[in-house]
């Protein structure tokens, strides 16, 4: 989604919570995807994966996704 021309990445976990960060992959900035049945945002572009909060899981990506307010 867009929030004041900005791109997010936004997951709403089973109790409802909104947890958004950024839609940018740290490594090169592909737009990151969710993916359900992995509960991860994962970057096409290299394979990059990240949690519902941002946090590098696999890389090539260093630094996590920064977390944004909705």
């Amino acid at each position: 989604m867009r929030v004041a021309g900005e791109r997010r990445a936004v997951h709403r976990d089973e109790a409802g919570q909104l947890h958004a960060v950024s839609a940018r992959c740290t490594h090169l900035g592909c737009l990151v995807a969710f993916n359900r049945a992995e509960r991860a945002w994962e970057c096409p572009c290299h394979g990059s994966r990240f949690d519902v909060e941002g946090k590098v899981i696999q890389g090539p990506a260093q630094q996590p996704l920064e977390r944004k307010e909705l």
